[in-house]
């Protein structure tokens, strides 16, 4: 089917609803279906496992995944699909951050198979055992899929919402779209600039990328006047002006705030990033810088540092790039947008100090007032946008952290046990120990399989 994109669905241990939550687009489908080529979907299409299996080593451009690897089943199709599969989405909660599955990783295996198959109140078996007869063997403890495997795109909540899927979806499109049809990427935006002989941006020392984008652009910004970000992207053949701006760069040992925000704005449009952050694209490099500044390497070139990075194939290119990227990584003054709940939330907030802390059921929270201040537990100040807040502004219920934690927080539960601490500063610790029973699952429902914690350590540790 030429012209489609390959994709693949894969479901692990989970109960479906991210997949349910695509196909509740309904009528929204209709722009997305017919550039797609679905080889593999157990949920909606009857192709076997064994085709996935029989497909050349990345003959598929984007793979789903759903839910965790509780059974050994289960990660061994998280592999599989990393093998099949150029580009790799985690698709919801239990994917990116092990859900509320991961709770489990505070058990032994064994203690969670003698309640399930031996203990629990259902059971009615004379003689309960676990079964082992045309069942995969269960994994020690369930480790995240990125742990598994590098993933490329991490869409969280619980579920996604479906404008979330659609939208991510829709960018990877953008990416694997051709271009505009005057696209010449044989050429740059030099070739056609009134200023490239006389008046050149970059001969009186100033910022301009048009040597390093590709041809085509009728705005041609530079002959209005102003400096020319890459709308068109790389261009496979650098003029001489891209040297020049390499140059420029490698000598710019600080920034200002006004050439960070050219970079910044540059990088932006180049890279064609996605500025959304209800999911994280780890090829979005201004978003990774953001999120996992430490997974970058450096090397020297000719006496500067650049991050060691490749998104156009071109080394020049590249080494530009990544030396921008490298300054801003540095920059006091960079910032990637982020946001948490509490950002969409339409409740009033005073100090979001609570008078006395209430488990759920006592009493009825009003939907005018802010959670935290009626005293009940909300995980919206260390969860990431995304949801709209649906659960406080419509369900009249508190956040409870689905879509993990916002860019620069690493473990979501930590943050938020530390700012309960601050707000309930004049309280006796003990008192706020009887209203929370269980920490791990309040703090960590989503997460904790991502959190410090990861899973249970035993007493004894050599």
């Amino acid at each position: 089917m030429p012209g489609k994109v390959r994709v693949a669905f894969m479901q692990l241990s989970s109960c479906w609803g991210c997949h349910q939550s695509l196909l509740n687009a309904h009528l929204g489908l209709l722009s997305i279906l017919p550039k797609l080529e679905i080889v593999y979907w157990p949920a909606v299409v009857d192709f076997k496992h064994e085709s996935l299996v029989n497909r050349p080593d990345g003959d598929i451009v984007v793979g789903f995944i759903e839910g965790v690897a509780r059974t050994k089943e289960d990660t061994a199709n998280v592999k599989l699909m990393r093998r099949k599969c150029k580009i790799i989405v985690a698709l919801g909660a239990c994917a990116c951050y092990g859900s509320v599955k991961g709770l489990a990783n505070l058990f032994d295996k064994e203690e969670l198979v003698k309640r399930k198959f031996m203990e629990a109140e259902s059971i009615t078996n004379e003689d309960p055992k676990e079964p082992t007869e045309h069942v995969p063997g269960f994994e020690d403890h369930i480790i995240n899929v990125k742990d598994l495997i590098d993933v490329d795109v991490f869409i969280p909540g619980c579920p996604p919402r479906t404008e979330n899927i659609v939208a991510a979806i829709s960018y990877l499109f953008t990416l694997l779209a051709p271009g505009p049809e005057n696209l010449d990427k044989n050429k740059t935006v030099c070739d056609s600039c009134d200023l490239y002989k006389k008046g050149c941006f970059l001969d009186n020392n100033q910022l301009c990328y048009g040597g390093i984008t590709a041809g085509g652009c009728e705005l041609m910004c530079p002959n209005k006047g102003e400096i020319c970000y890459g709308c068109f992207k790389a261009t496979s053949k650098p003029g001489p002006k891209a040297k020049q701006l390499k140059e420029i760069l490698d000598n710019t040992l600080k920034l200002t705030p006004e050439v960070g925000a050219n970079l910044q704005r540059f990088l932006d449009i180049y890279l064609g990033v996605s500025n959304i952050t209800n999911f994280y694209f780890r090829g979005d490099l201004l978003q990774r810088l953001a999120y996992e500044p430490e997974s970058f390497s450096t090397k020297e070139i000719n006496g500067k540092m650049v991050l060691d990075v490749k998104p156009t194939g071109n080394q020049l290119l590249d080494e530009i790039i990544g030396r921008a990227l490298h300054l801003l990584k540095d920059d006091p003054s960079f910032k990637f947008s982020t946001k948490t709940v509490c950002s969409h939330c339409d409740r009033d907030v005073a100090d979001k100090v609570p008078i006395d802390l209430k488990r759920d059921y006592e009493g009825l929270p009003t939907m005018d007032k802010c959670f935290l201040e009626q005293g009940y537990i909300c995980l919206g100040p260390v969860t990431q946008a995304g949801c709209g807040a649906i659960c406080p502004n419509k369900a009249n219920a508190p956040c409870l952290g689905c879509y993990g934690a916002p860019v620069g927080v690493k473990d979501q539960g930590a943050k938020f046990i530390s700012a309960l601490g601050s707000l309930c500063a004049d309280k006796d610790p003990e008192e706020i120990m009887k209203v929370i029973k269980d920490p791990a699952g309040l703090f960590n429902r989503f997460t904790l399989a991502d959190s410090t914690i990861k899973h249970k350590y035993h007493d004894v540790t050599e």
